[in-house]
């Protein structure tokens, strides 16, 4: 055998070896992908599962304990009408609530897990800002939330009143 012979078919046993190498780490990338795909989704399922046992908890307080919902829903109306026990209980309650929706807020940011795109939870915002008391707590409060939620509880805030004024303003010129 001469050299050219033997140079040739070590050309080719090295064309070879990186073609087959070229092969393996295509599968490794399919795998790895595949793999963090199922991982996003894992995290997505597991988010939107948080959010879920999060609401499920605040909701089973208020079943297991009716006279929190009944303080819940006097607190709604106005702080003014609660002594200071039951201000403290209500502002307790009311941050559980928000921050059960801090939760869900912020998993919405980083995952992509909520098909409504937050707009269900949005609608419980806006439910719950309406009420007159917990718009008092609001002002005598400085929640710890991050300042994402803080600007999202500010902006349904905003619109809700002027949603408010809106309405005013048509039952106005009605009336007149």
């Amino acid at each position: 055998m001469n050299w050219e012979a033997l140079g040739a078919i070590s050309e080719a046993a090295g064309a070879i070896a990186i073609l087959v190498s070229f092969i393996y780490v295509g599968i490794q990338i399919r795998q790895n992908t595949q793999q963090a795909v199922r991982n996003v989704e894992a995290n997505q399922l597991a988010a939107l599962e948080r959010n879920i046992e999060s609401g499920n908890r605040i909701r089973e307080l208020l079943l297991l304990h009716p006279e929190l919902s009944d303080l819940l829903l006097s607190g709604f109306k106005s702080q003014n009408n609660l002594n200071a026990m039951e201000k403290f209980r209500f502002g307790m309650l009311i941050r559980n609530i928000f921050n059960s929706m801090q939760g869900g807020y912020i998993r919405h940011l980083l995952v992509d897990h909520d098909p409504q795109e937050f707009g269900g939870t949005q609608r419980l915002l806006d439910d719950l800002l309406r009420n007159r008391g917990v718009q008092e707590w609001l002002k005598v409060n400085e929640p710890d939330w991050r300042l994402e939620f803080q600007s999202l509880v500010r902006s349904r805030l905003e619109a809700i009143k002027d949603r408010v004024a809106a309405t005013d303003q048509e039952q106005g010129a009605s009336d007149g």
